[in-house]
């Protein structure tokens, strides 16, 4: 199969937020498999953007209620690791804590330790977790003791982040909560310690296995589960392929899982290896959610996102129905169909004006009509603002909705500006733009 200009595009589109059209270019220019290879192993781009964890210069980042939030958005934006951004968001989306639960200090730590782990093996990434001073805090790991250990943690590390539903029963939660015990957040300094006077060190069966099992024990038989990685698998192949999940493709992720130990860099490289993710009558089947939308355009637009703009961006987002770093529980955010309602839909609408009539300068509007011929046919400027958007194909609706607000007549060099930015609005508010 040719690789083409939309397939690098849609690969940026998943693999990150979009890009720029240069970002594009560049990627297609390396071919398929060195496009795939480039972004999975983005260690070796120079980026010093993740160096700076201050990077909107606030005289106290930590005492600013949403520096650390602010400065990271920044970071997943601006990054030339696009897929680093992207897997920082998923891992926080699959094990969630709330900024407005943990405070900044541990935010920041705990978003360091994602992107630490996020290509390597799951069970060292299991590892670090269960001693993560956020989560520790947000599940109440911190007050758990050998005298009252607290099963919050235990329950959700099973049903939500490794095996999923219907594996463990309720003596399987009771075990691992004594092993998690003995970890300790200090106040104020948010460190992690652990008190040996606290930890349960009698002995302890979970999942047919017994002992004086700890924390990393317990971790090490979770991420031994066939049922983890079709579990984590099928959450990778919702959020880089497609809502509507292929058992099929499922299995072929999963047996590279178990041929690695793990290793989810090796699981990626499969995951975009899929024929399915390639296939474009598959293109389409994932929802973007508010960062994507906004970042996306932002990219694509030139946009510069200074503090005030990502502040807006941070409460669009949340009225989109997703408050970056602050999910609503331990399932972490709606998503799909959960982000359809009237309102939030509204939003996005509202998030479009703001993106492409307020902050979008001529220079951006400009890279999405270069190059098209005056006086240019309201049948071309729509299809190439479509597609230099990211669009791949517009629906009859979409396109009668554009036709009627360009007209018939040709559109000449001094209406062209003008025509493309109200034609990006309204790509950008119809519903060929939600999806990708």
């Amino acid at each position: 199969m040719a690789w083409t200009e939309a397939d690098a595009a849609h690969l940026l589109r998943r693999a990150g937020f979009g890009g720029s059209l240069e970002d594009v270019s560049r990627l297609h220019a390396l071919g398929r498999r060195g496009a795939v290879e480039a972004l999975v192993d983005y260690a070796s781009t120079p980026d010093t953007v993740w160096d700076d964890e201050n990077p909107y210069g606030f005289p106290d980042v930590i005492g600013e209620w949403n520096g650390v939030r602010l400065s990271l958005l920044y970071q997943m934006f601006t990054s030339r690791r696009p897929l680093e951004a992207r897997l920082l968001w998923f891992w926080h989306s699959h094990f969630t804590t709330a900024h407005s639960v943990v405070g900044n200090v541990l935010l920041r730590r705990q978003m360091d330790t994602w992107r630490a782990h996020a290509t390597g093996r799951f069970e060292t990434f299991l590892d670090a977790m269960y001693r993560d001073g956020a989560m520790l805090v947000y599940l109440n790991g911190s007050y758990s003791s050998r005298v009252q250990p607290n099963e919050n943690f235990a329950r959700e590390v099973q049903e939500l982040y490794t095996t999923g539903t219907g594996s463990y029963d309720e003596s399987d939660v009771r075990s691992a909560a004594r092993a998690f015990t003995g970890w300790v957040v200090s106040w104020p300094a948010r460190d992690v310690s652990f008190d040996a006077s606290r930890f349960d060190d009698t002995p302890k069966t979970f999942r047919g296995q017994t002992g004086n099992l700890d924390g990393s024990d317990i971790m090490r038989i979770l991420a031994r589960q066939p049922e983890t990685a079709r579990h984590v698998c099928a959450k990778l192949y919702r959020a880089f392929v497609s809502e509507r999940v292929n058992l099929i493709d499922v299995t072929r992720l999963a047996r590279r899982w178990h041929e690695t130990d793990g290793n989810i860099r090796a699981v990626l490289l499969a995951l975009f290896d899929l024929p399915s993710f390639w296939d474009p009558r598959v293109r389409g089947f994932v929802f973007k959610t508010p960062l994507e939308f906004c970042f996306g355009l932002a990219q694509r637009l030139g946009i510069a996102l200074d503090r005030d703009r990502m502040s807006s961006i941070l409460w669009m987002s949340a009225q989109m129905g997703q408050a970056p770093f602050d999910p609503p529980n331990p399932a972490g955010y709606p998503g799909g169909l959960a982000l359809t309602g009237a309102g939030m839909l509204l939003a996005r609408t509202r998030a479009a004006h703001v993106l492409v009539n307020g902050w979008a300068n001529e220079d951006g509007i400009a890279r999405l009509v270069e190059g098209v011929p005056t006086p240019a046919s309201p049948a071309t400027l729509m299809s190439t603002v479509a597609t230099r958007l990211g669009i791949d194909g517009l629906e009859a609706t979409t396109r009668d909705a554009i036709a009627k607000y360009l007209g018939a007549s040709p559109v000449t060099s001094a209406r062209l500006l003008h025509a493309a930015r109200g034609t990006a609005f309204l790509l950008a508010c119809s519903p060929d733009y939600q999806v990708m």
